[in-house]
Parts: structure tokens; sequence; C-alpha cells
């Protein structure tokens, strides 16, 4: 599972014209547009029957509109807020935090991802001979 892409997807259902990067731009960014990025920083919790509560730090740094920064730094926080609550049926979006800056036109979008993730083994269901005992009718 690709959580970036996850989120990425999210981001253009919400706003399907926009322009969303997942690198760094040497070049800069172009305006508007979103930049999505984990930040290192993970937590892993041990539940019951090989499950674990996995949770995932990320940020979405909105580039405002030159034109009208302040009014679409606003619409932009306010449709997240309303609309950026799961990642498909994957996962959930918690601690939401918002931090626009007025004077760089960014808004800086902060969350978590909540995950319950199954341990993956590396051995096949079904090892050894398999015997078999009865025909097969053309």
């Amino acid at each position: 599972m690709n959580l970036t892409q996850l989120i990425v997807d999210e981001l253009a259902r919400i706003f399907p014209d926009a322009t969303i990067y997942t690198e760094n731009q040497s070049s800069g960014f172009k305006e508007p547009s979103f930049y999505v990025s984990r930040v290192p920083v993970t937590q892993v919790k041990p539940a019951l029957f090989d499950i674990q509560e996995r949770t995932y730090s990320y940020q979405i740094v909105y580039f405002a509109n030159p034109e009208k920064p302040n009014a679409d730094m606003e619409r932009v926080q306010d449709l997240l807020s309303d609309n950026f609550l799961t990642l498909g049926d994957q996962a959930t979006v918690k601690n939401r935090e918002f931090k626009p800056d007025t004077v760089e036109h960014t808004v800086i979008f902060m969350f978590d991802v909540w995950l319950r993730m199954y341990r993956i083994t590396d051995t096949t269901p079904m090892e050894g001979d398999i015997k078999f005992n009865g025909q097969i009718k053309d």
C-alpha cells in the first residue's frame, strides 16, 4: 500500500484540477499547487492476533493562488477540513492541524494516517505434499 499515493488520490478527488507534487521541485512550485510529504514519525503498536496499529505523520503544503491568496487559502482549508477525513476505505485521517502563513501564502496541513495492519509472513500457507483421494472426470 502506497500511502502517499492514497493521499494524492484523495487530494485529486477534492481538487480535481490541482497540481500535486510528491517530490521537491528545484525550479520551485507552480502556484496554486500542493506538495505532499511524509514526516519521519511513525508509531507501531501491537494488537491482538498479529495486528499492528500504525500511525504515519504527513504534511501537505498548499501554495496559494497569488492573485487572491488569502481567500484561496481560506477556501482550501475549509475544503480540507470538510472532506479530507479518510483515504478511501484504506485508512483514517486523524489529528488534523492547519498552519496558514499569510506572508508566504501557504497553508501547512499536518495530519496522521491511522491503519490497522496484519503482520506479513514469508511462509507459504500450504507447505508440504497434498494428498488426493479421488478421480477427475472428463
